[in-house]
């Protein structure tokens, strides 16, 4: 069966489709000697319309158009390519049929949307915004990359490669590429790849990256491997690497004393132990059902998944009465940690930790945000922590911090030298958690940022005595001055977020644009690779491990929008 005759197969006995001005007609079967009068007469009713033409391609444009329409939801939406014909279309024609009639119910049919329609329609579009996006770093305006790699349900390894660049009035990111590795590939190996892609495939220039950003595990920056350094050397080390916020962030986050540990662990194995077993966790979920709490079910503890520790904690928690209840039943030694009130203080006191360290991880992450909101999170955190130290060494130390810890603390009667204990453990921990933060974000690294705060807020600079202590060149000193001076900037400063207001000045402040553009440009984090490997995740099932999901990627995660008008052009044949 050929393409037009699969994308026409829906149409009822008594349509027709006209494709390429050719009229399809659905032909009853005849005698041989009367084939030929049957078209004579087709034909002459053709001929009496004259505007029969026009309207069969309006109409055909109308469909294709249709047809491209539907295949950019399902890929935005990540569904099957066999939802169109299989539920939207069913669909579409219930809600016509009722609310108008079946004639105009019936028009949708001659819409083509069989899975493999719906297919070609997603990769015509993926290379379409492909060739759109490469066609705009072709310009020679300058970008960053952030780079990730894993693997998928299939078990290939995969490598997503996320682009920034300057468009328009701000800054626009969007996917790059996404390349398919082997799995003992090697870091020499991994650079040839991304230069075939990004120098061969779609002749970009190096000297035009100015940032790359990675997270620190060693296939991408250790010795053996020099991943990054290779990029960094073919930017003939023009641009700057960063490393991913928010790994370090979670780096921060698994060092715990041992103690505390073991109570991680201890909690980790009463979830594993309920949830391991659908018995048991069915019995949990009625057991507290019948109770009344708010929350029926455990949370699995997954290490790679950043802000898996305090849900589980905060869960276990609060149904830590119903646990040990149940654990009682099933006689489980692992009911001996809901009997000694340290431990329970100390998971109390771990909720909390974590929960508060979910809500820094979550600050850095998100789209567009600048490296200075990052700085200002994490500095802000580190001087908290200093705080939090102070507070426990008074006289009277203070839990005020720690909710859930206080509450406990307030609502059972602990032993005093139990306290001591516990304030030491949480002592202990606040003071490693500063130093390792201090590792992975040194002050030092963030000198640039203090030294260049103009960015932030350039109007804060009103006298010429301030904006000399910039230790900006003098034409740099003159702009600034002028551009604090003016009212008008100053609203759009207001409204507009860092990088577009830099943007929208570059004509008239080109030279303090350029070395704000340049600081604001490179990524932070590889937080879009993470989404774009859920995404993979969503789109290649077990069910769909054969499928290439790399057109419906690039469609559900790209930034541009399609230019229908070229896309329709293009189009040799309506139903293709």
């Amino acid at each position: 069966m050929t393409a037009e005759s699969r994308d026409t197969a829906d149409l009822s006995p008594q349509a027709t489709q006209e494709m390429e001005g050719i009229v399809i007609v659905k032909v009853e079967e005849e005698d041989e000697d009367d084939e030929e009068d049957h078209f004579q007469r087709e034909g002459n009713k053709i001929e009496l319309s004259p505007q029969f033409l026009s309207h069969s391609t309006t109409m055909n444009e109308r469909a294709l158009l249709s047809s491209y329409l539907v295949a950019y939801r399902v890929a935005k939406e990540k569904m099957a390519h066999t939802a169109a014909e299989k539920i939207i279309l069913p669909a579409c024609m219930d809600m016509v049929r009722t609310i108008f009639d079946d004639k105009s119910a019936d028009k949708l049919r001659a819409i083509p949307l069989s899975d493999n329609t719906i297919s070609r329609r997603i990769c015509n579009i993926a290379k379409h915004l492909e060739a759109m996006l490469i066609t705009r770093l072709q310009s020679g305006i300058d970008f960053a990359l952030q780079l990730d790699e894993s693997t998928d349900t299939a078990s290939c390894l995969t490598l997503l490669v996320y682009v920034r660049y300057v468009w328009q009035d701000d800054f626009i990111e969007d996917l790059l590429c996404r390349l398919n590795l082997n799995l003992h590939i090697t870091g020499l190996d991994l650079f040839t790849e991304l230069e075939k892609c990004i120098v061969g495939q779609y002749k970009l220039n190096w000297k035009n990256c100015k940032g790359i950003s990675s997270d620190g595990a060693a296939n991408m920056t250790g010795k053996h491997s020099r991943v990054i350094e290779k990029l960094l050397e073919a930017t003939h080390n023009n641009a700057v690497w960063n490393h991913c916020f928010i790994h370090r962030e979670a780096l921060v986050s698994k060092e715990i004393p041992p103690s505390l540990m073991d109570v991680l662990k201890n909690a980790v194995k009463i979830v594993n132990f309920i949830k391991g077993s659908s018995l048991n966790s069915q019995l949990l979920e009625i057991f507290c059902s019948e109770i009344g709490v708010n929350h029926t079910h455990l949370l699995f503890y997954t290490e790679v998944r950043w802000l898996s520790q305090g849900k589980v904690l905060s869960r276990v928690y609060e149904l830590r009465h119903e646990i040990y209840t149940f654990l009682i039943e099933k006689q489980s030694h692992l009911a001996t940690m809901f009997e000694d009130d340290i431990l329970v203080t100390k998971l109390a006191y771990l909720s909390d930790i974590f929960g508060i360290l979910n809500e820094l991880n979550l600050k850095l992450q998100g789209k567009n945000n600048d490296i200075f909101q990052y700085v200002e999170h994490i500095l802000g955190f580190q001087k908290t922590l200093l705080l939090w130290q102070t507070r426990l060494k008074s006289n009277c130390p203070s839990y005020y911090m720690f909710p859930t810890l206080l509450q406990h603390t307030e609502e059972n009667v602990i032993n005093e030298d139990c306290l001591k204990e516990i304030k030491l453990e949480i002592l202990l921990h606040l003071t490693s958690l500063s130093q390792i933060f201090n590792h992975y974000f040194p002050e030092e690294k963030f000198k640039s940022l203090k030294e260049n705060t103009w960015m932030k807020d350039p109007f804060a600079f009103q006298t010429p005595e301030s904006i000399i202590e910039l230790n900006l060149v003098p034409e740099e000193e003159n702009e600034l001055l002028q551009l604090s001076s003016s009212f008008t900037l100053r609203n759009y400063y207001k409204t507009l977020s860092l990088s577009a207001f830099w943007i929208k000045i570059k004509d008239e402040f080109p030279l303090l644009s350029r070395k704000c553009i340049l600081l604001l440009l490179p990524f932070t984090t590889t937080h879009l690779c993470e989404l774009g490997f859920s995404m993979l995740t969503r789109l290649k099932t077990k069910k769909r491990n054969r499928l290439n999901s790399a057109p419906d990627m690039r469609v559900a995660l790209s930034s541009c929008v399609p230019d229908w008008n070229e896309l329709m052009n293009r189009q040799a044949h309506p139903s293709h």
